[in-house]
């Protein structure tokens, strides 16, 4: 069972804002809870915004009792003693000067401590963070240190490339993680395991056997708070540029058993990713946005109509998209992958079709596996049996089982910060990936730009644009 093995600090940038009170400071807690910190360690939050210690464990002790169903009034109290805060510029030095006297004071006595600085921040500010982690002492030479980059890093190929070069320059490779929450998924992981643990799965993902592939990601929640951070990023970059293209890579990368092959042979997988050749663009994509409708019996307003976003705004909030691979078990399937916010429902899946050779008889269906991640997750394996009679008619024929996690569970980000803390990066993207993400993402987002690329609209509560279904049909295939 992992658990912190020795005392660190948890520096992290952007403390007040919404990943901070979503995520990180209940999958803390979560680790407090289970008993997977040492007893020296202490939680430094570091933003902008003026308050006090006092007021910063308030904000702390909100998030945590809002995200759990139940607290341990105990285990809180004394997690909470672990919280500080440090109040500060991101582009002044002298500020990470008085943050590095801060830990050390806090460090004192402690027995080769470990820092981590969490960067939950815009990219644009990653730089000035960057460097003044080493100019105010914060990183210090020959002490266990890891920063943490969450996911996208940069918002196109030559702002990561800038971002990798400054992370380059200040750290060595082995102190830098990058961070998608999907990678932290128990079920998101599977996607590989299931792969690994049965040979007999293995053998049917073939481009012999295999129709096509379709990789979803429905959401029914809207912005959520974050309308600045989604406004300038939409659902092709939010979604696609990380999440549903290591979906892919996972599911046709070589099987490797050890840490570094493992992260090579993910690269290489997404590497092999590519846009099928066609005329035009919109031949491989296609992009929505959403318009006012009702998700469940509540009435909610259309995209442009949110707070904070322009009335005229074409960010895209559904993209529909094509791509291949060159991975020689699956070349000639082609991948349709679709993601969009305010759906009819919340799910994320991988969908196999194989092939049909040939009409069976009156209700015959093609068999297709489901790897389901989100939402009702589990595995379903659709075949067909015969009906009794003197002809060939035919039913469905389901197997299913839930891919709940049984045992050692913990949230996303939790799992992901405890494996930083001991220095594993196997779940971690390395720069290949994202670079190659970003090769494949920027045409995209240059094509769906202009101002003359379609954007088709949908209701709330829909399934998604209408004119998905055309798109997908001229290849004479449905959406599941």
């Amino acid at each position: 069972m992992l658990s912190a093995p020795h005392p660190f600090s948890f520096i992290l940038f952007g403390a007040s804002g919404n990943l901070a009170k979503l995520k990180i400071y209940p999958a803390l807690y979560t680790l407090a809870l289970k008993d997977r910190l040492p007893k020296d360690y202490a939680i430094v939050g570091y933003a902008r915004t003026e308050m006090d210690e006092k007021e910063f464990r308030a904000l702390v002790e909100e998030s945590v009792r809002t995200d759990m169903i139940e607290v341990k009034e105990d285990v809180l109290k004394d997690f909470l003693s672990h919280v500080h805060y440090h109040s500060g510029q991101y582009d002044e030095s002298k500020d990470y000067g008085a943050l590095g006297r801060t830990l050390d004071g806090l460090e004192k006595g402690w027995k080769d401590p470990v820092r981590l600085a969490y960067l939950s921040i815009p990219p644009t500010a990653f730089e000035s963070v960057i460097k003044n982690l080493n100019a105010g002492g914060v990183h210090k030479k020959g002490q266990g240190f890891r920063i943490i980059v969450e996911k996208p890093v940069g918002s196109n190929l030559k702002t990561f490339e800038e971002i990798k070069a400054t992370l380059a320059e200040d750290f060595a490779e082995n102190e830098i993680y990058l961070l998608d929450h999907y990678l932290g998924k128990d079920a998101f992981r599977n996607i590989y395991y299931l792969r690994f643990a049965n040979p007999i799965l293995e053998r049917l993902l073939k481009n012999t056997l295999i129709h096509h592939v379709e990789i979803a990601a429905s959401e029914t929640l809207g912005l959520e708070g974050r309308a600045g951070y989604f406004e300038h990023t939409g659902t092709l970059r939010d979604m696609f540029q990380s999440h549903l293209v290591l979906m892919t890579s996972l599911l046709t990368m070589r099987l490797r058993d050890d840490e570094q092959n493992f992260r090579d042979s993910r690269c290489s997988a997404l590497e092999q990713i590519y846009l099928p050749p066609a005329a035009d663009l919109s031949d491989v994509i296609l992009q929505g946005q959403y318009t006012a409708g009702k998700i469940g019996r509540e009435h909610v307003v259309g995209y442009t109509e949110e707070e904070e976003i322009s009335k005229d705004s074409r960010t895209n909030t559904f993209i529909a998209l094509k791509l291949m691979t060159r991975t020689s078990r699956w070349e000639g399937v082609p991948f349709y992958l679709k993601s969009g916010k305010r759906l009819d429902k919340k799910e994320t899946r991988i969908s196999i079709q194989f092939q049909v050779p040939h009409a069976v008889g009156k209700g015959s269906s093609p068999n297709r596996l489901d790897i389901i991640i989100q939402g009702e997750a589990g595995m379903k394996l659709y075949l067909q049996t015969k009906i009794g009679g003197t002809e060939p008619e035919f039913r469905p024929l389901v197997m299913e089982d839930p891919l709940v996690c049984f045992g050692d569970c913990l949230p996303e980000h939790a799992l992901l910060l405890l494996e930083a803390i001991h220095g594993k990066q196997q779940w971690f993207l390395t720069f290949n990936e994202v670079r190659a993400a970003w090769r494949l993402i920027d045409p995209l987002q240059a094509y769906i730009a202009k101002s003359d690329t379609p954007l088709y609209h949908y209701a709330a509560g829909s399934k998604g644009p209408k004119e998905a279904e055309d798109w997908i049909g001229r290849d004479d295939t449905r959406w599941f």
